[in-house]
Order: structure tokens, then C-alpha cells, then sequence
């Protein structure tokens, strides 16, 4: 497996069977199928915390930290995709207040864009007001 190339497997979250990729270092931190179960464990315990809010959870496990972007269609995960949050950059996660955008650099060369509920954030809306006229 490149460092590119997700590993995929199925395992069984929230009663369901949903594809999993897993990027490199990830897979690498976690070689064993049980491993990985253990987890999802824990992966399915902070998606219960962050309900549907955010499609991005962070998971601490053994001192890495862990970038589960969340896939979901009607309330349902479908598929998630793990890296883990890249330790050697400066800022791992850097917002762009421009865009309003967040950029989150994983270890393995991924680059996750969550989806940002704009109520929690302190900065200014940026829509322009011709956006919504008729």
C-alpha cells in the first residue's frame, strides 16, 4: 500500500456496516484488525458526543491524534475516512478567515476540509448580499 492509497475495509458502526479508509500512518499506528475495532469503539463514543454538527471528530488514542472525516447521507454515516493529524507541521490545522475555511493536514499527506457551522465561528459573514436576490 502507497502512502496515497487508503486501505478500505467494512466494519460494523452504529449497528451498520460502513466502509472505512484508513490512510497510511494510520494503518501504520494500527496494524491489527482488533486494533482498528478498538477504535472505532472509540470513534463511535465522540461521534455520540459531537452529534451531527461537524463532519470532522478527533480521536486521542495512545498520544496520536486521530482525523475521522465523517461521510453522511440523511443522518446515516456512510463511509469515514482516518488519517492521523500531522506531528511534524507547525500548524496542522489552519483556518483561512478569507474564505472561512479550516484546512486539517494529516500525516499520511491528506488534507481534510471540514464542513463549518458558522454559528460558532467569530468572524464575519462573507456572503455578499446579490447572492440571494431573485
Amino acid at each position: 500500500m502507497s502512502m496515497n492509497e487508503p486501505f478500505i475495509e467494512r466494519i460494523n458502526l452504529f449497528n451498520r456496516i460502513v466502509e472505512i479508509s484508513w490512510y497510511f500512518m494510520a494503518t501504520k499506528r494500527m496494524a491489527t484488525s482488533s486494533e482498528r475495532r478498538k477504535f472505532v469503539s472509540l470513534m463511535e463514543k465522540e461521534i455520540k458526543k459531537e452529534g451531527i454538527d461537524s463532519n470532522v471528530i478527533f480521536v486521542e488514542d495512545s498520544g496520536d491524534i486521530y482525523i475521522c472525516m465523517v461521510f453522511r447521507a440523511k443522518n446515516i454515516i456512510k463511509k469515514v475516512v482516518i488519517d492521523v493529524l500531522d506531528p511534524n507541521r507547525a500548524k496542522p490545522i489552519e483556518p483561512n478567515l478569507q474564505s472561512g475555511n479550516v484546512y486539517i493536514y494529516g500525516a499520511s499527506g491528506t488534507i481534510f476540509q471540514p464542513t463549518i457551522n458558522n454559528s460558532f465561528l467569530a468572524i464575519e459573514n462573507s456572503e455578499k448580499t446579490g447572492d440571494f436576490d431573485s
